[in-house]
């Protein structure tokens, strides 16, 4: 667990405990806006350009949309596959793909590298099926504000590792 997340737990929990405790928490004390913390958690420039005025304006689900196109898009650029129809976990299954991935994420030179390889090629895939595709699909989805932090922070990790990805030699 980070920092901040843990920060906002513990004050989460000492709000709580004020409540039941019957006292009124002054407003000044009351828990620390997620929102507030995105700029220290979500890195990647490009993702900010993104996603950082939809996600403080309130549009979570919309945000966390963006981040994820992002992901599908740049996957799609850096294997030079701009042109092509593919797109979402079709895309991620052959451009990560553990036996002739198109991106390496390491050298593929131990079970190790190639799990890892195989892993983040599902989750990759997965990412465009279970957190993209709805908030794509669905014009009444809707994210809390927590929730679409970290989907947030966890597309800035792939964001990140798709920036250290080796395209293979054809």
């Amino acid at each position: 667990m980070n920092c901040p997340t843990a920060i906002l737990q513990a004050a989460k929990h000492l709000n709580d405990d004020i409540k039941s405790n019957g006292f009124a928490a002054p407003q000044e004390t009351n828990v620390h806006s997620v929102r507030s913390i995105y700029n220290e958690i979500i890195t990647n420039p490009q993702l900010r350009k993104k996603t950082e005025k939809l996600y403080k304006d309130g549009h979570y689900a919309e945000a966390v949309e963006k981040a994820y196109k992002l992901i599908d898009n740049t996957v799609k650029a850096r294997a030079g596959l701009k042109k092509e129809k593919i797109t979402g976990a079709p895309l991620m299954n052959m451009v990560f793909s553990e036996h002739n991935p198109v991106l390496m994420l390491n050298e593929g030179a131990s079970t190790s590298e190639n799990d890892e390889q195989k892993g983040y090629m599902q989750i990759f895939a997965g990412c465009m099926t279970g957190v993209r595709n709805p908030r794509a699909h669905e014009s009444d989805w809707t994210d809390t504000e927590e929730r679409a932090l970290q989907l947030l922070v966890f597309a800035d990790h792939l964001l990140n590792r798709i920036e250290l990805t080796e395209k293979k030699d054809t």
